[in-house]
């Protein structure tokens, strides 16, 4: 399926590389690879001109791009089923609601081609079919036994993703179906998303509403961060739930629900605020050596709360997932967090 983008460039971007004007430009899930390999096949214009990756832009300058998904490159494999352990808390014949751990990849990327959410959810849709898999995803099967699923869906049917280090729910679609009616339902902001976070320090402010644009750093590629030009529009409100302290460190335990789901949202739009996540080495002032001092080894965020619509029965559904151990460890109260399963019309 392809994708069209236009963009003018800006006063501030004249000069810029067209490549690089992409990178920073386009979502974080169009690769540079996948960028030059566009411009290459005249898949990008400027002023309606084929042009080449190292052009420098000037302003006002119309750039079209249309990005495809292309066939993996020679050294690229397509995923593989793979028998690792999924939390499934809800599954019907449209959908899946999984509620994964920490430290495992939603999709597979340069450094983590296997052992993602994608390959563990083919080896669950594969295994739902009847097939008879080994670990390295060859079919030594007989024959599927019949049933509704579809083929495989690009990304094995994810709709949306957690960073590695964060924890919680994520939606699964099993249909094209559901793949697009909750697409839909994302594009036009109706999935409710509640995330837990444990933030340094005392946040002073009960509640409160962080409207920042974010895009990409433009020194450092992998790296989400506000940008009041060239950003896309990202808003995030909060709640503060707790707040501890002052030994080892004073920090806060809080509600962030998403009305927009831009990449790294509630990291960069917490530490823009001067509360970054308890062991965000990348948005936040502590490196990963003094964080593993105090026992943190990941950035302590939880997408504890997700709802929508039903794909194929429009009826609303809700589902809650409760703190991993390692957050809860930072409760000394032991107290239950309020919201958990707490809200009307929740379904688990």
């Amino acid at each position: 399926m392809a994708r069209t983008y236009r963009l003018i460039v800006g006063r501030t971007e004249a000069g810029r590389r067209l490549d690089r004007y992409l990178a920073a430009r386009l979502p974080a899930d169009v690769s540079r690879r996948m960028i030059q390999r566009c411009i290459l096949g005249g898949e990008v214009t400027v002023n309606d001109q084929r042009v080449k990756a190292h052009r420098a832009l000037r302003a006002g300058d119309v750039v079209l791009a249309r990005c495809v998904w292309l066939p993996p490159q020679q050294g690229e494999h397509p995923p593989v089923a793979q028998p690792i352990p999924l939390s499934i808390l809800y599954e019907d014949e449209q959908l899946l609601v999984i509620n994964k751990p920490p430290g495992l990849v939603t999709h597979p990327a340069p450094g983590h081609w296997d052992g993602t959410l994608v390959n563990a959810v083919l080896w669950h849709l594969q295994e739902a079919r009847g097939w008879r898999l080994e670990a390295r995803g060859e079919n030594r099967s007989h024959e599927p036994r019949a049933t509704s699923h579809e083929p495989t869906l690009p990304r094995a049917g994810i709709v949306h993703r957690l960073d590695k280090g964060t924890s919680g729910l994520l939606l699964v679609a099993k249909t094209e179906l559901a793949r697009s009616q909750l697409s839909r339902q994302l594009m036009q902001r109706t999935v409710t998303r509640r995330y837990l976070a444990l933030v340094e320090g005392k946040m002073p402010l009960e509640r409160g509403t962080v409207r920042a644009a974010i895009g990409r750093h433009q020194r450092h590629r992998k790296q989400m961060t506000v940008r009041h030009v060239g950003g896309r529009s990202a808003t995030t409100h909060y709640h503060v739930l707790r707040r501890y302290g002052p030994a080892p460190i004073a920090y806060s335990l809080v509600e962030a629900r998403l009305e927009t789901g831009r990449t790294h949202q509630v990291r960069v739009h917490l530490a823009h605020v001067g509360h970054p996540v308890l062991g965000d080495a990348t948005y936040g002032r502590r490196s990963p050596s003094s964080w593993a001092a105090l026992g943190v080894t990941r950035q302590l965020l939880h997408a504890y709360e997700l709802s929508f619509r039903h794909p194929s029965t429009g009826a609303w559904m809700t589902f809650t997932a409760p703190l991993p151990p390692d957050m809860a460890g930072w409760l000394p109260d032991g107290a239950v967090v309020e919201p958990l399963g707490q809200r009307e019309g929740a379904t688990s």
